[in-house]
């Protein structure tokens, strides 16, 4: 499971780098950056808690309570989101709003995930670097 998503992470890095939608020209091309983005940040984070599953592996408990919380959070993005996409529903922006919250929750749960799993009391460096939150 690990070696999977370290590969996935590593063919997922090059597109990581490409997450500036500044030179899309119209409201599509703007959804089809913002769903990579996301896509790009989902991934990141599948990433993360494989490791989080991977360093507590040996005790069923904290794995099915990692899972859980994901479950719970998958669900408060979609309906956050989705009042967020509300707010706009009458305009042509709804979708990139809509997006925006999506990434910006989803780096916001990888940076939680970090903080709360793969991280260390003492001076140990943590199992993966600090994701950025922007």
């Amino acid at each position: 499971m690990k070696f999977i998503s370290l590969i996935l992470f590593s063919i997922s890095a090059p597109l990581l780098a490409a997450d500036d939608c500044s030179n899309a020209s119209t409201t599509y091309d703007m959804g089809v950056c913002m769903t990579e983005q996301l896509e790009q940040q989902e991934v990141t984070l599948q990433h993360y808690l494989a490791e989080a599953r991977a360093r507590y592996a040996e005790n069923e408990e904290v794995v099915a309570s990692i899972e859980k919380a994901q479950q719970s959070w998958l669900v408060y993005r979609q309906d956050q989101c989705s009042s967020i996409y509300n707010i706009w529903k009458d305009g042509t922006i709804r979708s990139i709003m809509g997006l925006s919250c999506s990434i910006r929750m989803t780096k916001l749960r990888t940076h939680q995930i970090w903080h709360s799993y793969l991280t260390y009391m003492e001076d140990t460096p943590p199992l993966l670097p600090e994701p950025q939150i922007d």
